[in-house]
């Protein structure tokens, strides 16, 4: 009798835990929004981004600019590609550099590092840098910018949301997927023009 007893209870656990797996999945396949493929429009850069975002090419000195609807009340996440030809010897973190100093002197934001390091980002190496800072607005806002360097180009990511401790794991963690999805599109190289054979010499 105990021994059938223990046999059901050990089916009953695991039809239930088996459930709770399903509903957890379900739940996260809802949560995840439908994304669709966006490009600059030079063609030089691709994003997958939440279909409902907003999408412009250029938008002032962004050369992608992906924006959620706004939020009731404060402002929208976004993620902003800037794209520009590296210096000589440029390193992502020189890149990265030069971004932070954009950032304070052009820009006018003072910010509060949170992190920063060498990552990988689309398969690229990269460097990121995690940072926190006020909008004109007041509000409190939390970013993560990373810098590539590829074949003569830099390709600066910045992805931003509000600094509210009760939302900020959830949208950092939305962003991220974002920013990873880069696929840094291939350029066409300038045709070789071929020497055309000059007059033959005349004969006198």
């Amino acid at each position: 009798m105990m021994r059938h007893v223990m046999r059901r209870m050990r089916v009953v656990i695991l039809v239930g835990t088996g459930a709770a797996l399903a509903s957890a999945a379900i739940a996260s396949a809802a949560a995840t929004p439908p994304l669709r493929t966006v490009h600059d429009t030079k063609n030089q850069v691709a994003l997958s981004v939440p279909a409902a975002w907003t999408v412009k090419s250029p938008d002032g000195n962004v050369t992608l600019a992906a924006t959620a609807p706004t939020a009731t009340g404060g402002l929208p996440d976004s993620v902003d590609v800037v794209v520009h030809a590296a210096l000589s010897g440029m390193s992502p973190q020189s890149c990265e550099n030069e971004a932070e100093w954009v950032t304070q002197h052009f820009a006018h934001i003072t910010y509060t590092t949170v992190s920063q390091g060498p990552t990988s980002v689309g398969g690229f190496p990269a460097y990121s840098h995690v940072y926190s800072w006020k909008a004109p607005t007041g509000q409190n806002r939390w970013s993560k910018q990373v810098c590539i360097v590829d074949l003569g180009q830099v390709y600066v990511l910045t992805g931003t949301t509000a600094n509210d401790p009760a939302t900020l794991a959830a949208h950092a963690a939305a962003l991220t997927p974002i920013i990873n999805s880069i696929r840094i599109q291939p350029q066409a190289q300038p045709a070789l023009q071929t020497p055309q054979p000059g007059p033959s010499p005349q004969t006198h």
